[in-house]
């Protein structure tokens, strides 16, 4: 099995790379730096024509989107429990998440940080950015809930899954739209104890560049 994951620091692949992480995968790293431009690279665009991480490459084949990513690392490493396949209701609920997570949350924070892939009329972003903050802090108010209404643990069940990264990643940008996480206390306790998750600490070692690139 051969594996490759393009991530890069503060970037959404963090939950993909935390799930490797925590299935103890053998995989190469490879840090892309957003601010350098390099997911604009024809070497990278060749790979990923939308410029975009995270990119895993599962022998040979090439896979984006942070919902397929995940998926087939949770596939790979079934032992890892990274998706409660043993439990259908719970796999639903898990990939409801993952969904709403990828195709709303997300999008809501892509309104405020990249409004031209949205529309070109420069006049528009104000009031893109201020539909994409309501629609990310009504993503904040249901993951609250969700570990309100839980144990606070978990997002899905009571272990973890590839759910709780990718939250993380949004708690983590939370200040690039001016949210205080403190209004938002269940999620922040499950935010703190995923950053003191050995697999968590291992990934933002990557993310920070202090894991050399090709690492195994």
């Amino acid at each position: 099995m051969v594996l490759k994951l393009y991530f890069a620091p503060g970037a959404c692949s963090l939950a993909p790379l935390i799930a490797l992480e925590e299935a103890g995968a053998d995989f190469e790293g490879v840090r892309l730096s957003l601010a350098d431009g390099d997911q604009r690279r024809p070497e990278f665009l060749a790979i990923n024509p939308l410029g975009r991480v995270p990119v895993l490459i599962a022998d040979g084949q090439v896979v984006t989107e942070n919902l397929a990513v995940l998926t087939t690392i949770a596939h790979r490493f079934p032992r890892a429990g990274l998706l409660p396949f043993d439990h259908p209701a719970l796999l639903a609920r898990a990939f409801e998440l993952l969904g709403v997570f990828s195709s709303v949350t997300h999008v809501g924070f892509a309104q405020v940080f990249r409004p031209e892939r949205f529309t070109d009329d420069k006049a528009a972003w104000p009031a893109l950015a201020a539909g994409g903050v309501k629609t990310v802090r009504a993503g904040f108010d249901r993951i609250e809930r969700i570990l309100k209404w839980s144990d606070g643990e978990a997002l899905v069940g009571d272990r973890f899954t590839v759910v709780d990264p990718y939250a993380l990643v949004f708690w983590r940008w939370a200040p690039r739209l001016e949210i205080d996480t403190a209004d938002y206390p269940a999620f922040t306790a499950h935010a703190e104890r995923l950053l003191r998750r050995p697999s968590t600490r291992r990934a933002l070692a990557r993310e920070a560049g202090l894991v050399a690139v090709g690492a195994e």
